[in-house]
């Protein structure tokens, strides 16, 4: 290697990395944080589940709660997850990028006055409706807790949606904590109530005793709204009147809102079209529960990854596009994209290996054991076909946050609706061509969602190609796209060879002192052999190749490959990331196989958590030791959250 200069290309987008560092580790910090919180309003929801399935099971009771229930989070859906999240925290964030605070603080003023009135006036209405309903029609005992449920937990969808717009507020001012943490109450309220001493006091029948389950709701969407406004005053957040009519951030709001509803009209006849197809195309009873309850896995870990970057990455994406700032604006996408692939790759691995596993872990009881775990067996298939899109999924919510960042609300829309299309056409062919049975559903959803990645990433960097200073960086995209393939390629090639490889040696008849090699060591190592050492051989010859004009440091172990962090071209860096990532999932993979096959398959609950819990230890640590052995720079960003700074 020689001391040739950089490569001019590269050179700016290297200044802008230098000058964003600080905002990079910001990044983890909140994206952390917001990880956290929601990670632990999963497992309370778990929680909540278990809890109201304890005490009310699958009554007429728990039907009627639930039914009440849907509508409120169907507006959340709609206004707080979609209009607040995507449309108002943009033009948001862009104003406050613009100094300017005071058009800010009105825009936010008149979304939540209007948001108020039209939620409460939807409220009332329906509330009429179902009064009326029930003092004009005579009905059965459990329509009429229906229709009361209903109405009582109505108000619930307009506080949520309040929620949902501080919530919006604190993201673009830079404040995560509160927000994210704001979820949790709502499972205290209700995990606090659903116990043998709380519930008598309502009565001894279970639909006298689900009343203060819906108090104890309406009580948590109400602390999830009133925890945040503190927060939002002292930041900076002033409640103004001013005129619709006249406020150009509202106008925009408003116009932004079509798409969004419209995108959610599309997923939801997404999610119906494929129970629709479950239920009649696939015989037998249960296959809608296996695709519900099989895909609730790997959304667990989607959740938690999207929203936690996701949040994150919208505000300050569209800051950096209203001021113009292409090159940092590029910059903090790429650390979003790789940070989603970062903990989404290994969770795939782990969902893939461990799917049956999970599923026994956390539905294996009673009736779903029946048929020697036939539903078990079936909800795993979903849960492992659907974890092969769990990638595309997050980095999906990643690239259509960019987007609204830049203020194009169509495309998203328009890729979701040919994703609809081409899953429907795939849920057909595999549900009616191959034996996959309502897993083909999952594996069609996979599928789709890659050529979505695909069609959201061609967008991105045609918004990118035409921006100010988007031509300096061309390059880079190109190469990184080029790199995308290979990495794809090496990654498929070298896992069909493994499994290869580790049929013929399963398959081949090993005698005398070799018996003991071929029954499960040759197979194993083998497939470990032909899966790694190619694709580290190719990929490292790449690097090498990209890095052959840097200068060479003496302490080669202290650095990849040799050179200095500064030194390699932020395109580079991006590659070697994505790379190292693939690689340790890879090893990962390995040890959560070896781990899994060294318990007993089947046993107790505390057994059934350890062939769970065990490997997916040992996976991480695999993991964790091989991201830090490569100097990999999302490993390097996140090991900063628990170093201590040195003292002034």
């Amino acid at each position: 290697m020689s001391t040739a200069p950089n490569d001019p290309q590269s050179a700016p987008a290297d200044a802008a990395a230098a000058s964003s560092a600080a905002d990079n580790a910001k990044m983890v910090r909140n994206a952390s944080a917001v990880g956290f919180w929601t990670l632990l309003s999963r497992v309370l929801g778990l929680v909540r589940f278990r809890l109201l399935a304890h005490y009310f099971g699958a009554s007429f009771v728990a039907d009627a709660f639930n039914f009440a229930f849907v509508f409120p989070n169907l507006t959340r859906r709609l206004f707080g997850e979609g209009f607040a999240s995507n449309i108002f925290v943009p033009i948001f964030s862009s104003q406050l990028a613009k100094d300017q605070a005071d058009a800010a603080n009105r825009t936010a003023s008149l979304v939540l006055v209007r948001l108020f009135y039209w939620l409460s006036f939807g409220c009332v209405v329906l509330i009429g409706i179902a009064a009326g309903i029930r003092l004009a029609v005579p009905l059965e005992s459990s329509t009429r807790l229906h229709l009361q449920l209903f109405q009582w937990l109505l108000p619930y969808m307009v506080v949520i949606n309040l929620a949902a717009v501080f919530m919006g507020i604190l993201n673009a001012l830079g404040h995560f904590s509160v927000p994210a943490f704001a979820p949790v109450l709502l499972n205290v309220a209700v995990i606090a109530v659903c116990n043998k001493w709380v519930l008598p006091y309502f009565g001894d029948k279970p639909e006298e005793q689900i009343w203060v389950v819906a108090y104890a709701v309406l009580a948590g969407g109400l602390l999830q709204l009133l925890i945040q406004i503190p927060p939002a005053l002292s930041r900076g957040f002033k409640f103004t009147t001013a005129d619709p009519k006249n406020d150009e951030g509202f106008t925009e709001v408003q116009n932004g809102f079509k798409a969004i509803a419209l995108l959610v009209a599309v997923f939801q006849i997404n999610v119906l079209l494929d129970n629709v197809i479950a239920r009649t195309l696939v015989p037998g009873d249960g296959p809608v529960t296996y695709l519900n309850m099989g895909t609730s896995v790997y959304q667990f870990v989607w959740s938690v990854i999207s929203l936690a970057i996701g949040t994150v990455a919208l505000p300050a994406l569209s800051k950096l596009w209203a001021r113009q700032q292409t090159l940092d604006f590029e910059i903090t996408l790429r650390q979003a994209l790789r940070l989603s692939f970062f903990f989404a790759l290994p969770a795939t691995v782990g969902i893939a290996l461990l799917s049956e596993d999970v599923v026994r872990l956390l539905y294996g009881s009673g009736k779903f054991l029946a048929n020697d775990a036939e539903p078990v067996r079936r909800t795993a298939a979903v849960a492992l076909y659907s974890s092969l899109g769990l990638i595309f999924f997050s980095l999906n919510a990643i690239y259509a946050r960019a987007l609204y960042a830049m203020k194009d609300m169509r495309t998203p829309t328009v890729t979701s609706a040919w994703s609809v299309a081409i899953n429907v056409v795939l849920n057909l062919v595999f549900v009616l061509a191959t034996p996959l049975q309502e897993s083909g559903i999952a594996l069609a959803s996979a599928i789709s969602s890659a050529w979505q990645t695909w069609a959201l990433a061609k967008a991105v960097h045609g918004h990118l190609n035409k921006a100010p200073d988007g031509d300096k960086t061309a390059a880079d995209r190109a190469q990184i796209r080029a790199f995308a393939m290979l990495l794809v390629g090496t990654a498929i090639a070298c896992g069909i060879g493994a499994i290869l490889a580790h049929k013929f040696l399963a398959s081949t008849k090993w005698e005398g002192k070799w018996a003991i090699l071929g029954e499960g060591f040759a197979p194993f190592f083998a497939a470990i052999l032909v899966a790694l050492l190619p694709s580290s051989f190719v990929l490292r010859q790449y690097f090498l190749g990209k890095l052959k004009d840097k200068p060479l440091e003496k302490d080669i172990a202290a650095h990849r490959y040799g050179v200095r962090e500064e030194l390699w071209p932020a395109a580079l860096r991006f590659q070697f990331a994505l790379y190292a990532s693939a690689l340790s999932a890879t090893i990962m993979g390995f040890v959560v196989w070896a781990t899994r096959d060294s318990l007993p398959p089947e046993g107790t609950l505390l057994l059934v958590a350890q062939r769970v819990l065990f490997p997916v230890a040992t996976g991480l640590v695999a993991y964790y030791i091989s991201t830090s052995g490569m100097h990999s720079p999302d490993f390097q960003e996140i090991s900063t959250l628990w170093k201590r700074k040195p003292k002034p």
